[in-house]
């Protein structure tokens, strides 16, 4: 497995002859920015690198470094001892650290156990009368990821802390772990400007908020490689058990029941026994190499964005963390713990389902950072409460943490949409002051070849799931000796749940809601908590990653007869891929320039032999063409890499698909009531883009759809223009999704009046049968329309729209009322409007 650089070193050193040094420090992780960080600061003003502890190996290692990446080196170090300034050639003292500071040089002070004066007071004397800025920066060499003990051990007593170790302690530890070492900088602090703002205070004053400030940087850095202070699993149920909002939820459990509060409270302890982590940082070291060899076996590569991976290490450095990836498969529990841990930061807490508790995977999981919670907990007020104070334990000691906006693996390769338990209790401990600020930071994990392919397509076509056991772990293992191509991880930009509050709710957000009203505060924080949600999620479509794979599904599902041929393949996939690069998407690793036809090398024709080696394509050759088709019985895995990637397209094929039912002219306001129409039917299916009003997304995708050439605008009729086949494939995009809420529809107007399925479950199976009919007759034209996961949301919205009439038993009558007022106007017209769009 190629494993994307860490380090800039290997390309920026000098060609010299390797030294000790090389072989010593050249295996320390070096961030990737660290070079044009570094000498962007530089030629601001003069470095000035502050270390926590004063030593020999601080010094060597970021003279050595200074020097692999040509930046101005260093020529004094305060606190280093005389002995060892002379045998190094360093200068030493106040005068020392001035001539460097305005020679431009660089510069090292530390924060403890250095000798002489405080350099701080000094260091704002000389920032006064100089030209240029001193830039401080924080660098912290990291080689053990241990974190620190609330109660020092006796080999700590012994040999000193990770942060502080003694000088043997620090030698060979970094002689044993330096292939596992760590440089992390923290945020650099413009001296000069720093002193502007207080130019009235004394230089001590300065002076001391100086070292205050750029300890706290290193102290985030240290937790951001290392985590918080490690707390036995005793202290953390001590803790969370004292918090005061479940200590009044228990009391009030105990008051409404005439329960014991003791027995209240041991139920409490209970649940937080069954949720609750046991983090062993020694563990998750141990399966790191496991890790590496599990990833390099399975995969082709692990493809990382690594600008996305930075600015995530930076606000762990700063603000507590919330990951939001995707979820599709079992894989992404373990891949995004080890990419992080590799790349030099501490591994999340996950939130699992407890269906993963699982021996021996759950013991393992609980260990390596893993927290189950219930699937459901509506009704039990102790368990929410009990889960709620955790949350917000783990946000109060800046715990990095991981879940699934989803809940669930995405079965149809579509990003499902939000579920906002986890995200209204992280909100609720934000509104309590446990954080000034939480980042959710949006993360797409995407996969070439999914190893739970046929699994899902068997769900898909209405079987059911298989049940996670030791027995099912057991059978993974014939994964290993398969390869499933390439893996992506992509990193969206961070939101700030303090920035969206203050959008959302005016500035100072977090007071405004605590001053409201009960009433009012509830409803705009379910407001906030639903909208922080789905912005979260539409990060996660955004980052998602435009594969081969899912444009070449893409361009062949979307073709209702049997056969696509090579010219027209290569069409629609270079028409896919132009129309994805313009909006900004990131393209999997070598598609930007390459060849769209599948004859010809690269990563489409690729794709193509996967997927014949896979059964999902067959390739005939006749007459001089090379036809390709997708294998009928195969079309729902097919169908999964499309989901993957047609959000992209969905504004297209709603306008196209509306202005083509609408036969191919109409007014402007014409188009939009019909497109209107369509987002409104597919509102369950696809989330769009949060904050955009529908008329701006409808006039931006006309301009599209009209450089595309399949649209023309004359004043304020818009028709279809000269492309028509453009036109006709991006409107066929969604033919599934119509296809599949017309059996649904159909199934409750067949049914006679009190006779048809009572709730969703029972239409979603109903509709299974009626569509596996109709495709048997011909009247379905695709395969994949008879989907569980789009037949649920069929049913879910035909619910919505007051089409079921209730549970099978006492039949609410206002319900069974409403149903029948569907039957007779609104779904009629629901599925003559849906078979227009089916045969234009």
């Amino acid at each position: 497995m190629r494993d994307p650089p860490s380090s800039q070193l290997a390309a920026e050193r000098p060609a010299a002859r390797a030294s000790l040094l090389d072989r010593w420090f050249k295996p320390v992780q070096v961030p990737l920015e660290a070079g044009r960080e570094l000498a962007d600061l530089a030629r601001q003003g003069s470095l000035v690198f502050v270390m926590r502890s004063a030593g020999l190996l601080n010094f060597l290692y970021l003279a050595w470094l200074l020097r692999q990446l040509r930046l101005p080196p260093l020529r004094a170090a305060l606190g280093l001892g005389g002995f060892l300034s002379w045998l190094f050639r360093v200068r030493s003292g106040p005068a020392a650290l001035a001539a460097a500071v305005e020679g431009g040089d660089a510069s090292l002070v530390f924060l403890r156990g250095a000798r002489g004066e405080d350099p701080f007071p000094a260091l704002v004397a000389l920032q006064r009368r100089l030209g240029r800025p001193i830039q401080l920066v924080p660098a912290l060499l990291v080689w053990t990821r241990r974190p620190q003990k609330l109660k020092p051990t006796l080999g700590e007593i012994l040999f000193g802390t990770p942060d502080q170790p003694s000088r043997l302690a620090n030698a060979l530890g970094f002689a044993a772990n330096r292939r596992r070492a760590v440089l992390r900088l923290g945020r650099a602090s413009d001296l000069a400007a720093f002193v502007a703002e207080r130019a009235a205070e004394g230089d001590a004053v300065l002076g001391r908020k100086v070292r205050g400030a750029v300890h706290h940087h290193l102290a985030r850095a240290v937790e951001a490689v290392v985590g918080p202070r490690l707390k036995s699993p005793g202290r953390v149920r001590e803790q969370v058990l004292r918090d005061r909002a479940l200590r009044a939820a228990l009391a009030a459990e105990a008051a409404s029941t005439g329960r014991a509060p003791a027995a209240v409270e041991r139920e409490a302890e209970r649940d937080l026994d069954e949720i609750a982590s046991r983090y062993a940082p020694a563990l998750v070291e141990l399966l790191r190499p496991v890790l590496a060899w599990l990833f390099g076996r399975l995969y082709d590569a692990v493809d990382v964005d690594e600008e996305g991976l930075a600015r995530v290490k930076r606000a762990a450095g700063e603000t507590p963390i919330v990951l939001c990836p995707s979820h599709k498969s079992y894989v992404d529990f373990l891949v995004l713990s080890w990419l992080l841990y590799e790349r030099g930061m501490t591994a999340p807490h996950i939130a699992a389902g407890l269906n993963l508790s699982f021996w021996p995977f759950g013991a393992v999981a609980r260990r390596g950072g893993a927290f189950f919670i219930r699937r459901s907990m509506r009704g039990d007020r102790i368990y929410t409460a009990t889960l709620r104070a955790y949350v917000k334990h783990l946000l109060r000691q800046r715990v990095p943490q991981e879940f699934y906006l989803e809940g669930g693996r995405s079965r149809s390769g579509k990003l499902l949409f939000p579920k906002t338990g986890l995200v209204s209790m992280e909100v609720d401990a934000w509104l309590e002051e446990a954080a000034d600020d939480v980042l959710f930071v949006p993360v797409a994990i995407d996969y070439e070849r999914l190893m739970e392919a046929k699994s899902y397509a068997r769900e898909l076509a209405g079987g059911e799931k298989d049940r996670e056991s030791f027995r099912g772990l057991l059978q993974a293992r014939k994964v290993l000796g398969r390869r499933y191509g390439r893996l992506t991880v992509q990193f969206e930009r961070p939101v700030s749940l303090r920035a969206f509050a203050a959008e959302r709710l005016g500035p100072e957000g977090r007071e405004r809601l605590l001053a409201a009203g009960a009433a009012d505060a509830g409803a705009a924080r379910r407001q906030l908590v639903q909208g922080l949600a789905s912005r979260i999620a539409w990060g996660i479509d955004r980052a998602s990653t435009v594969t081969p794979s899912g444009l070449l599904a893409t361009a062949l599902l979307s073709h209702v007869r049997r056969g696509l041929p090579a010219d027209e393949l290569a069409r629609r996939v270079a028409l896919l891929r132009a129309v994805a690069a313009r909006d900004g998407a990131r393209l999997a690793r070598g598609l930007a320039d390459a060849e769209a036809d599948p004859r010809r090398p690269g990563p489409v024709a690729d794709a193509v032999a996967r997927f014949e080696e896979e059964g999902l394509v067959r390739v005939e050759r006749a007459a001089g063409q090379v036809i390709y088709q997708a294998v009928e019985e195969r079309r729902a895995q097919l169908d999964y890499h499309k989901n993957a990637v047609l959000h992209r397209y969905v504004a297209l094929s709603l306008v196209s698909g509306a202005l083509r039912a609408s036969g191919g002219d109409a007014t402007r306001a014409e188009l939009l009531a019909r497109t209107h129409w369509l987002s409104r039917l597919f509102k369950l299916e696809f989330m769009y883009r949060v904050g955009a009003r529908l008329e701006e997304t409808f006039a931006e995708t006309v301009v599209a759809l009209a450089r595309l050439g399949a649209l023309e605008v004359d004043g304020e009729r818009l028709r279809a223009g000269p492309d028509r086949e453009t036109l006709a494939f991006l409107a066929d995009l969604l033919r599934p999704y119509l296809e599949a809420y017309l059996m649904a529809a159909e199934v409750l107007l067949a049914s006679p009046a009190g006779e048809g399925p009572a709730d969703r479950r029972a239409l979603v199976k109903a509709a299974l049968e009626h569509g596996r009919a109709a495709y048997a007759a011909g009247r379905l034209a695709l395969r994949e329309s008879l989907s569980k996961a789009t037949l649920e949301n069929a049913a879910e919205w035909l619910e919505q729209q007051g089409a079921l009439p209730g549970a099978a038993v006492g039949r609410d009558e206002a319900a069974a009322s409403a149903s029948a007022a569907w039957r007779n106007a609104a779904g009629p017209e629901v599925v003559r409007e849906i078979e227009r769009h089916l045969a234009s």
